[in-house]
């Protein structure tokens, strides 16, 4: 029965590896808000594209609490090295599965803190945030609907990211996107339920308002495409949606033939684009277009 165990855990690993960096981290366990329930587990978002994860959420003294990679049990997770604790705020990591190949992680103090998970040098950080007035328990907001690049599909959402002073505020500056409607996810695996609970809804009575699991299907909507700003304050439930003129989006058919030259958002040449987002170059002219 161990032979089996140990050699499912061998496959799951090297499935693991086959599949690259996460997309995102996401913290569970005791010392969270919101303890094991993985449908409100928050995710820690990439930086600039990295193997590093940040996110500001509160912990809690003395309850452990780990990383894990996919929102779901029996894939790769992380936690602290055998032996080992967190020092000065500081401490190595080691991954595993189904609670095997690591420790728990443990946090002294109650307090919101920032965290920062390098999954290449594989080490993490610990620092009390500056700001503590609110128990922070989102360390990420995603954008969900046929506005955005992903759909309705949840686990494609576009991600707004924490502001480090004021780690209530999300946003995302010069996204594209198309003309259609959206809604905010709180979490990935709890939104993809299509439960209000993990849904900002645009309160039906203010549109520059956002809603929790509020009664009725209310949306945002998007009238004309283009690159804009997005931000979002969970304290007082405000949203600020604003189109930056300068930054054209076009939606095009599949179908059309590619003559012109297709970049990715970073700058990579696309030689067969497919459904997505890109910088289109006409001669000395560009701009950002959606392929549907």
């Amino acid at each position: 029965m161990m032979s089996i165990r140990v050699n499912l855990m061998a496959i799951v690993l090297i499935l693991s590896a086959f599949c690259g960096k996460a997309d995102n981290l996401y913290i569970v366990g005791d010392g969270t808000l919101y303890g094991w329930n993985l449908d409100r587990a928050t995710a820690l978002l990439p930086v600039s594209g990295s193997q590093i994860y940040s996110g500001i959420v509160y912990l809690k003294a003395g309850q452990s609490f780990k990383f894990l990679t996919v929102p779901e049990w029996g894939y790769e997770e992380y936690g602290a090295v055998s032996g080992t604790a967190i020092n000065d705020g500081k401490v190595a990591l080691a991954k595993g599965i189904f609670d095997e190949g690591y420790d728990q992680l443990f946090i002294t103090e109650d307090a919101n803190y920032h965290i920062t998970v390098n999954t290449e040098s594989m080490t993490a950080e610990f620092e009390k945030s500056s700001y503590q007035e609110t128990e922070i328990s989102l360390s990420s907001l995603f954008l969900v609907g046929e506005a955005t690049s992903g759909g309705w599909n949840v686990l494609d959402g576009t991600p707004l990211y924490q502001n480090e002073e004021k780690p209530y505020e999300f946003s995302a500056n010069d996204i594209a996107l198309a003309t259609g409607d959206f809604k905010i996810a709180t979490t990935l695996k709890g939104a993809s339920t299509w439960n209000g609970e993990y849904w900002y809804f645009r309160d039906f009575s203010n549109p520059d308002r956002i809603a929790l699991n509020q009664e009725g299907d209310y949306k945002w909507e998007i009238t004309e495409a283009g690159g804009y700003d997005v931000s979002v304050n969970i304290l007082d439930n405000s949203i600020s949606v604003s189109k930056l003129e300068f930054n054209a989006v076009d939606s095009w058919n599949i179908d059309q033939p590619f003559e012109s030259e297709y970049y990715s958002l970073t700058g990579m040449k696309v030689y067969n684009p497919v459904k997505g987002i890109y910088i289109k170059k006409s001669g000395s002219k560009s701009k950002i277009v959606m392929i549907k």
